[in-house]
């Protein structure tokens, strides 16, 4: 048979319509279902049209005799520009319409309508294009967990970026169904999909996704840093016994920069007592995602949790072990005197993870090791900060030879990082008059450490004169300079470390 119409279809109530083996039907309007739908096996229905409405006494039988338990036929949603369902099934009461098998051939997706989940009894399939669940609930399978195929990072169940809405749920998952996969993301472009392994009992479990790790698990505040910015709400309807091992997927993309750092200490962490629990050493390492059935388009990343048991609605997200988490990253370091007997430091830390306190080391030119001096509280809140905070010290030191400076960052946890090592010279006055000149001029040096090249240089940095010079204080008369700019550099004989520099004009 077929059927055909461009003004809708609607099956009455107590009306009876069978799709026989081997028959294709397509339906180019809106359909309405409150009556029986049947279909055999291997009898495809293509719905090209805009919203399918399944009514309170609608049916989608199969050749079963309880119309539920077999094959039946495949339902293509197969259209231009989004289409919706109101699938007419209710996912508290388990009672209402229910599709054998559904397709999902549309580039613009399948949405479901407002005040209705969606079942599937067996399989749904993803050609083209995802299904979103609009706040709504969907159901795949029937005393089992039926099966979902053709899933990727571009074709899966959308569920929201908010903590409340609607889940993708797997029916009667037990130790017999092995892995079964909620191929799940929050928006086109963030797959982030959760698998189960149940050991023991059997029940139905429901998958939501969404942006963002709360405080609160779906309340409170952000975390900004040392997580993925997804989390996971896996629930259970019966709450059944038995031992359950969780697997939870995540786009690279979604990890927030301290968490990328040390991807290989993160897990999974459960948000148990109120707060989200945080493990002495790694349940087990995480490896690249294969929660997929054909390749995907960029790198993912997959980690596995066991659980003895889960209770009725678990949040579950990903952070790294906070024993390898770095206590600050330098942004910036610098050292330098501003006076003979004053060197000032000053470091930035573009974030800090559970920073307790800076340390500063300083090490003198005839010294072999660093020696701490200070100690300077982080102000990041808490220890943890995503901006830049910045510091200042200044040390007292009349040191007659090059000072090493460097600043460590210890955390809560007794991590510790380092910045780079800065240098500092000895305190040297130099004067140069007059400045500008005519090209006759002196040079005076005082606190001079140390044999000196001191040169005169172009601005194309080229040396024009040069002199040597003792340790100890220096005059030096300059003579005959033509008109121009000019830098006058010194440097330590020994090392040729730049140890003073300052601009010279000529002008005749």
């Amino acid at each position: 048979m077929g059927l055909s119409a461009q003004q809708g279809v609607y099956i009455p109530a107590g009306d009876t319509v069978w799709l026989s083996t081997n028959t294709n039907v397509g339906i180019f309007g809106d359909m309405t279902n409150n009556g029986i739908l049947g279909s055999q096996p291997n009898s495809t229905f293509y719905f090209l049209s805009k919203l399918w409405t399944n009514g309170n006494a609608a049916t989608l039988p199969d050749e079963s005799t309880d119309g539920l338990s077999g094959t039946g036929g495949v339902f293509v949603f197969s259209g231009t520009g989004q289409q919706r369902v109101f699938g007419g099934y209710s996912l508290i009461a388990k009672t209402g319409a229910s599709f054998p098998n559904l397709q999902i051939n549309n580039i613009s997706g399948l949405w479901l309508d407002d005040f209705s989940d969606l079942k599937i009894r067996n399989n749904l399939h993803f050609a083209n294009g995802s299904v979103y669940l609009n706040g709504w609930n969907m159901m795949v399978g029937n005393n089992t967990p039926g099966s979902i195929t053709g899933y990727n990072d571009k074709r899966f169940v959308v569920t929201g970026p908010l903590p409340a809405g609607g889940l993708l749920y797997r029916a009667a998952i037990n130790n017999a169904a092995g892995k079964v996969v909620f191929p799940v993301g929050t928006d086109d472009n963030s797959y982030s999909p959760a698998a189960v392994l149940m050991t023991g009992g059997k029940d139905d479990f429901g998958v939501r996704t969404y942006d963002s790790v709360y405080t609160i698990a779906a309340a409170g505040t952000a975390y900004k840093d040392s997580f993925v910015n997804k989390s996971w709400n896996i629930q259970r309807i019966n709450n059944n016994g038995g031992e359950v091992d969780v697997i939870l997927q995540h786009m690279e993309s979604s990890e927030l920069p301290t968490y990328a750092a040390n991807r290989d200490s993160s897990y999974i962490t459960q948000f148990v007592g109120g707060v989200w629990d945080r493990l002495l050493t790694i349940p087990n390492k995480p490896l690249p995602g294969t929660l997929t059935e054909s390749s995907m388009s960029e790198a993912a990343v997959m980690h596995l949790r066991h659980f003895t048991s889960l209770g009725a609605s678990e949040y579950m997200a990903k952070t790294i072990l906070v024993s390898n988490a770095k206590p600050a990253m330098f942004l910036s370091f610098e050292a330098y005197r501003i006076s003979p007997v004053i060197a000032q430091l000053d470091w930035t830390t573009s974030r800090e993870v559970n920073n307790l306190r800076f340390e500063v080391e300083r090490r003198y030119e005839r010294e072999e090791t660093f020696t701490k001096i200070a100690s300077i509280p982080t102000k990041a809140v808490n220890g943890n900060s995503s901006v830049p905070i910045r510091y200042t010290y200044q040390d007292l030191n009349d040191y007659d030879d090059w000072t090493y400076y460097r600043i460590k960052a210890i955390g809560k946890n007794g991590q510790v990082v380092y910045s780079e090592i800065r240098a500092v010279p000895p305190f040297i006055q130099v004067n140069v008059y007059p400045n500008p000149n005519n090209g006759n001029f002196k040079v005076t040096i005082h606190g001079m450490r140390g044999d000196m090249i001191i040169q005169i240089r172009d601005t194309w940095s080229q040396v024009v004169r040069s002199y040597e010079a003792k340790s100890g204080d220096t005059d030096i008369k300059i003579t005959d300079l033509p008109s121009g700019a000019y830098f006058l550099v010194l440097f330590q004989k020994e090392t040729m470390k730049v140890a003073y520099t300052c601009k010279v004009i000529v002008a005749q």
